[in-house]
């Protein structure tokens, strides 16, 4: 049986994309561990929850500060140290360092694991994807779930930018096996680094069999991320919602950036007099997303081109709200715009940073109920015909098997 590692620097309950493909390799006969970071207590919880129905492995370097105080702090502090080195020098192993403070750590956990593949996720984790596959005479892969020298929201680059493009110039050359989560984004590393052309893995979920559900009364909207925090689109659906004198409710999931930030925005909700028509949720299991959201009648994609990263991605919302069966709205990113072209039907796009080109397209669907069932009913119809894991997941396994 062959052996396949994936390390990433992030807990695997916020990587749906790390656990979707740890989750095919291992039912397509492969023997899968992931090695990670384990650094926050309530996130570690989410992932025991996830693991309990796994048939693959979790490695984890352990730094939690609520439960290891001292290695948490000599972890932060030592990478304190590096990242002042890499003022001066990012050779000799100090940009890993400074990229990623379980560095060291991780790389030895993924090196005692002795596979036959390595599949890094994160520009933070390459340096040890390549260490543990060099030292295992092992093939190198890199997956990329978002442009990480694209992702500065400054027209001017940062020391962080620097490190990352010192990094994937580095090691991306020795990837046999690359994916990327978006077209546009497999042509942006393609083009950057001169590398062959990563192959495009969307984020799309497993099927999931749910219902269209008839429109609610009034229409419920719809948004969700792993935090909810400023530069998502949030000010300006508050700002379109106080705008529009119709019944209708928002929904919002996701953990708070800060209470500074929930302030802000139950601030705006006063202003704009829609406080009982607002509803915040805590975050749930990734599992648990596609489901929750078929409770609503319209998906939220606000993205905007903050940063040249958020203009070309695709990201995870769009696809969990086709497989929640949801009507969408989107803003018009270049990400967005060329993936809305394979279901249009399901889609009213609207301006990127114009609240009120979205109040426009949000009345569409508060008056129109049948354009929003039909618009639910295209999404169901693009979701079990193409974007769906079981059809994704092909140029996953497809790769694998030609590069091992």
């Amino acid at each position: 049986m062959r052996k396949i590692c994936i390390i990433t620097t992030r807990h695997i309950s916020y990587n749906p994309r790390v656990l979707k493909e740890a989750d095919t390799l291992s039912a397509n006969g492969y023997d899968v561990t992931v090695v990670t970071v384990n650094n926050h207590a309530g996130q570690r919880r989410f992932d025991e929850d996830l693991m309990k129905t796994r048939s693959w492995r979790l490695r984890t370097v352990n730094f939690r500060r609520e439960e290891e105080k001292w290695r948490w702090l000599f972890f932060s502090v030592r990478q304190r140290i590096f990242l002042l080195l890499s003022r001066m020098t990012y050779r000799c192993g100090v940009a890993e360092r400074a990229a990623e403070r379980a560095f060291g750590e991780l790389a030895n956990l993924a090196i005692r694991e002795k596979a036959d593949l390595y599949i890094a996720h994160h520009a933070e984790a390459l340096g040890a994807g390549y260490k543990a596959a060099r030292r295992n005479k092992a093939v190198f892969g890199f997956d990329a779930e978002d442009f990480h020298t694209g992702m500065n929201e400054s027209s001017t680059p940062s020391a962080s930018d620097d490190l990352i493009y010192f990094l994937e110039s580095k090691y991306l050359r020795y990837c046999r096996h690359l994916t990327a989560a978006s077209k546009l984004m497999a042509e942006a590393y393609r083009d950057k680094y001169g590398i062959s052309l990563p192959e495009t893995i969307l984020n799309v979920f497993p099927m999931a069999s749910l219902p269209v559900r008839e429109v609610h009364d009034p229409v419920r909207f719809h948004w969700y991320s792993q935090v909810i925090g400023p530069n998502r689109g949030i000010e300006m659906l508050l700002e379109a919602a106080g705008s529009i004198e119709l019944s209708f409710e928002i929904h919002l999931r996701g953990s708070m950036h800060s209470s500074e930030y929930r302030d802000v925005l139950t601030g705006l909700c006063d202003r704009f007099g829609i406080s009982p028509r607002v509803f915040f949720h805590e975050p749930i299991l990734s599992e648990q997303i596609i489901p929750d959201g078929n409770n609503y009648d319209v998906g939220l994609s606000l993205e905007s081109a903050v940063s040249m990263n958020r203009n070309i991605c695709v990201t995870n919302k769009v696809f969990s709200y086709l497989m929640s069966r949801l009507a969408m709205i989107g803003t018009d990113t270049d990400g967005q715009k060329d993936i809305f072209t394979h279901f249009p039907d399901a889609v009213v796009l609207c301006k990127m940073n114009d609240a009120q080109d979205l109040a426009r397209a949000m009345t569409v669907f508060i008056l129109d109920r049948e354009k929003l069932m039909m618009a639910k009913r295209a999404a169901e119809k693009a979701a079990c015909e193409r974007f769906n894991w079981e059809a994704e997941s092909k140029k996953l396994l497809r790769s694998i098997q030609y590069n091992l």
